[in-house]
């Protein structure tokens, strides 16, 4: 198996900016040492969701504080950014970090940062569909021309190139959405399952379903190992990992909640009239999916929290159900630091271990 970190930087009512930002960097920073496999960042704006909203002079820092690790965006809100400077900046840091950059990608959907960045978000698929096309053609071609809905460019010489061959590998973001997960495997490109499929719930149906579309289009995927969400927290009992995340659980829902839009169900991605913008209308689901953590007849899984034994053993279960790649939130916002910091030293060091033996793949 493979192991990942992800962080949004949330910013829990007891926390401070910069005391989270660097925190954060200690974490990863230990997370090199440790032996993790990825790093994972995730773009947000104008909420305690998260703060990693200058998302490439994130990426940048992090990717001079380490050595070893891959490191990646999950995900880089494309609609937000011309997608020849997104480009630009995804290179440059391939460059920076020699080499190590995984690009994760995705549409969006909160509706208060289009509402702030002066984004449609009716425009949000289209925009999404059209920098993917400009931006892995500025990486794999000598002078780009591109004459789109939103772009217009002519023999335009877009530098730097990334140093990973075409470019580095292209990841995007789903749901449940089987258009989203369709839209990935007809262009071979792998998915990050995250959000309502973390690997407690419903990302073995969505694992299988981007494989089935693969093999379905004659695509080579049996190597391909999906990045799955998960959070865990581990400590030496059970009592105090337990404790320790104990009146933590709800920071997420109550952040989604304060940003709803007025008379929709949580988190929905509406129009001021209450309408699902085009691309979106499976997110109609999205909190039924959230709370479903199987579907009927299959197995509840339990969460990876708990002792080192405990994890090991839930990670086993997961490992069976397919899922060979997890990256992980670890504990919930409001976590003391030196408590994340000793659940990472003892997944790296007493869980990690057990799931070396076996080799994974990474998507190319």
């Amino acid at each position: 198996m493979k192991f990942g970190f992800f962080t949004i930087i949330p910013f829990h009512e007891g926390d401070t900016e910069p005391r989270l930002f660097h925190e954060t960097l200690e974490r990863i920073e230990l997370v090199d040492q440790l032996g993790f496999d990825e790093v994972w960042i995730g773009e947000h704006h104008f909420s305690r969701h998260g703060l990693v909203s200058g998302v490439n002079t994130w990426m940048g820092a992090i990717a001079a504080r380490t050595k070893q690790v891959r490191i990646g965006t999950a995900i880089t809100i494309l609609p937000f950014h011309n997608p020849i400077m997104a480009a630009e900046e995804a290179a440059t840091l391939d460059i920076l970090s020699n080499g190590r950059l995984n690009f994760g990608i995705g549409s969006g959907y909160q509706r208060q940062e289009f509402d702030g960045l002066g984004v449609p978000i009716n425009e949000a698929r289209e925009r999404f569909h059209e920098s993917l096309e400009v931006i892995t053609r500025a990486w794999t071609e000598e002078r780009l021309t591109f004459h789109g809905k939103y772009t217009h460019v002519d023999d335009l010489w877009v530098l730097p190139k990334p140093v990973q061959k075409p470019h580095p590998p292209l990841y995007i973001a789903v749901s449940t959405s089987p258009t989203s997960v369709e839209f990935a495997a007809s262009r071979r490109i792998p998915i990050i399952v995250g959000g309502p499929t973390d690997v407690m719930g419903q990302a073995p149906q969505v694992v299988k379903l981007w494989h089935d579309k693969m093999e379905a289009l004659g695509h080579e995927h049996a190597h391909i190992d999906l990045p799955v969400a998960s959070r865990v927290y581990v400590a030496p009992t059970m009592d105090e990992a337990q404790g320790d995340i104990r009146g933590l659980e709800d920071f997420h829902s109550r952040v989604m909640s304060s940003i709803g839009t007025t008379g929709a169900p949580v988190g929905m991605p509406t129009d001021r009239d209450g309408n699902l913008p085009p691309g979106y209308e499976f997110w109609a689901n999205r909190q039924r999916d959230r709370d479903r953590s199987a579907e009927p007849g299959q197995t509840v899984m339990p969460p990876l929290i708990g002792t080192p034994e405990v994890v090991s053993e839930r990670l086993a279960l997961i490992e069976q159900r397919g899922i060979r790649r997890v990256f992980a939130q670890f504990g919930f916002p409001g976590v003391p630091h030196a408590k994340v910091m000793r659940a990472l030293e003892l997944f790296g060091t007493q869980v990690m271990p057990h799931f070396r033996t076996q080799t994974a793949s990474v998507a190319g």
